[in-house]
């Protein structure tokens, strides 16, 4: 049985950000958070408080900034010293894009 097509549906959310100019900002912030949320699940499972983060981050506003989900300018070695303070590694892979067409 052929299904007929929605002809309510329109473009996708990807092409939606993608024509906005606003894919890269929010696939950024979607990865910082995940970031974070893991970071934060370290520091429970861990038992390390913010301030031992501090100590190998070296400077509050950097701590500060690494906890802020909106903040997605860390440099990669600040985001590793993040991951080796709750005695993680950081890890960084590129996944191929589905073609939404």
């Amino acid at each position: 049985m052929k299904r007929k097509a929605n002809r309510h549906s329109g473009s996708s959310f990807k092409d939606f950000l993608e024509a906005e100019g606003l894919e890269s900002e929010v696939f950024a912030r979607a990865s910082k958070r995940s970031f974070v949320h893991q970071l934060e699940k370290q520091m429970l499972l861990g038992k390390i408080n913010k301030n031992q983060v501090r100590k190998a981050l070296g400077s509050p506003t950097t701590t500060t900034r690494v906890f802020d989900e909106d903040y997605t300018s860390s440099s990669l070695e600040t985001l590793t010293k993040a991951a080796i303070a709750v005695g993680c590694e950081l890890h960084i892979s590129l996944v191929p894009r589905k073609s939404s067409r």
